[in-house]
């Protein structure tokens, strides 16, 4: 997976916001730079940490600090796991209604096999997939309409869970992604582990995400 055109907002905010409860705004430390980067002082990052460890109805300003990022290269299983953390998230993602018709698919469409069956399985099923394309694109040039749909529903169903979704432009808080790091950064699945390390931890400020400790209950 690649992650691109990544955007964190509302940081200073959210931070400001956490203080309300005290009534502590003056103790607030937390400054846009000219670059409008974020700097978090020192004291706002004691107590956001403080918070955060607290548990969920403690941390209630993780969110509104809001992230929005495009996603390149997600396979089709990953997107499925992905919706268990569709709480105040938006996801819009390229189409394969339109895609798998547009042109051959080839082997790099989809995540590499990692064994000699799945290699030999996922080569049957591209060229399956070619020559559904070619009577899809036969049947619709000689109006054939009927046809053209029972084997466009045929290529959605043939389509394995490996195949790379092209771009999917994701909008979560950093809330959600706690969860997804508590839960999924030692997940078996290879995916889940590029999607903490490449993403989450590389966020401004991940340490609020990712010194959640293990043993904490909400």
């Amino acid at each position: 997976m690649e992650f691109k055109n990544i955007e964190v907002s509302h940081m200073q905010h959210a931070l400001q916001g956490m203080r309300n409860a005290m009534s502590g705004w003056d103790k607030s430390d937390t400054q846009v730079l000219l670059n409008g980067s974020v700097d978090v002082g020192e004291s706002d990052r004691d107590l956001a940490r403080r918070l955060i460890k607290a548990g969920a109805p403690h941390r209630k300003f993780m969110r509104q600090i809001s992230v929005i990022v495009d996603i390149c290269k997600m396979p089709a299983y990953f997107m499925h796991e992905f919706a268990t953390y569709k709480v105040g998230t938006t996801a819009d993602s390229s189409s394969t209604m339109h895609k798998i018709t547009s042109r051959d698919l080839a082997m790099d469409d989809f995540e590499v096999p990692e064994t000699v069956l799945e290699s030999n399985q996922l080569q049957s099923t591209v060229k399956a997939l070619n020559q559904a394309r070619f009577d899809y694109l036969k049947a619709k040039a000689v109006g054939d309409d009927e046809l053209a749909e029972r084997i466009f529903r045929s290529m959605k169903r043939m389509l394995p869970h490996s195949y790379l979704y092209e771009r999917i432009t994701w909008t979560c808080s950093y809330e959600n992604l706690i969860e997804i790091w508590r839960w999924r950064r030692n997940h078996r699945l290879p995916a889940w582990h590029e999607f903490c390390e490449k993403f989450i931890a590389q966020l401004p400020y991940s340490e609020f995400i990712t010194e959640y400790p293990d043993d904490k209950e909400d």
